[in-house]
Parts: structure tokens; C-alpha cells; sequence
């Protein structure tokens, strides 16, 4: 019997030209863990809220911050609570993040890994991308974080190997060292 040891998912960005980043992550991840790679990959400054809600079921949010005044009807979860790959067996899953600009991604599965497949495989890490980050904020496109794949991917193996002590929650340590 082969376990499912990884997935491999695309996340889309909403906006034209296209941006998507598709990364290997493991089945286990959480919603929590699933937004920093998501930062790190589209080069954001983890620097407002977010939330994922599974594509058909918009009645629950898988959130950093439990809203006391959220929507009646909808069922807001601790991200650190929640994990993706149940969501994206069934369903394409929305992140979205920074609520004023409202940047939504949408996070398909696109095929399962076993721990035979990833013995040459970084976990996790970037295997494919297109098109450049956006600036946040409203700012120009040039105040935007450079996209590279490489350094992307060396993050990600930092990330592997720090987990949770990459960036804390109320600071902005995904900003790299030229934003200071």
C-alpha cells in the first residue's frame, strides 16, 4: 500500500496578466502553515488578515482572526485549526488576503505524492510559476518583491527547517532584507 506522503497544488492569483505558483507541500499542512508558503510564494509582506474558505461551502472560513461580528451563518476556524488537504480533495479552496485589496487565490489539488515520489523532491518547493508578484497596498508594480523561483525554493527548504519560528505573527518576518 502507498501512503499519500505530499501534494501538489496550484494557486492562482485573481488578476490579469495571470500569476500562479504551483508548490509541493505536505498532506498535513495546516491553513496556518499554508499562508506563510502562500506569502513567501507571491512574494507578500504578511502584513494583513486572511482567510480560506472551501470553493461550495462560503458558510465557513478557515481564519488567523476570530471575528466576534462575522456574518451570521458562516462558521469561522482557527487556520491553525484547519488542514487543506480534506478541503482540496473535495473542492477548490479561496484564499484570500489583505481585505481591502482583496487579493483572492484559488488553490486547486492537482495530483497526490507518495513518499517514493518525493525522494528527490524538496519538500516543500515551487515546480512551476507564472508571471511577476504585486505590490501591495496600492503601490506601484515596481515596489513589488522581484519574483525568483531559486531563492523562492531556498526560503521554502528555510521554512522546512524552521517551521513556525520563520515568522512570528506580529511582525513582518517575511519581508526580505531590503525593505529592512
Amino acid at each position: 500500500m502507498t501512503t499519500v506522503a505530499a501534494m501538489e497544488i496550484l494557486i492562482r492569483l485573481k488578476v490579469k496578466p495571470a500569476v500562479s505558483r504551483k508548490l509541493i507541500v505536505p498532506v498535513t499542512i495546516r491553513y496556518d502553515q499554508l499562508h506563510v508558503l502562500i506569502q513567501l510564494a507571491f512574494g507578500w509582506t504578511n502584513s494583513h488578515i486572511y482567510q480560506f474558505q472551501p470553493f461550495q461551502q462560503r458558510d465557513l472560513e478557515y481564519t488567523s482572526y476570530i471575528d466576534d461580528m462575522a456574518m451570521w451563518g458562516v462558521t469561522q476556524i482557527r487556520a491553525d485549526h484547519g488542514y487543506a488537504y480534506p478541503d482540496l480533495q473535495k473542492e477548490r479552496v479561496v484564499y484570500t488576503y489583505d481585505f481591502g485589496e482583496d487579493w483572492e487565490h484559488v488553490i486547486t489539488l492537482k495530483r497526490t505524492l507518495t513518499f517514493e515520489e518525493l525522494k528527490e523532491i524538496q519538500l516543500p518547493s515551487c515546480t512551476w510559476s507564472r508571471g511577476e508578484n504585486c505590490a501591495e497596498d496600492g503601490q506601484p508594480a515596481e515596489m513589488a518583491q522581484p519574483f525568483d523561483k531559486d531563492e523562492l525554493n531556498d526560503n521554502l527548504k528555510l521554512w522546512s527547517r524552521a517551521g513556525e519560528q520563520l515568522i512570528r505573527g506580529d511582525d513582518q518576518g517575511l519581508l526580505p532584507d531590503y525593505f529592512g
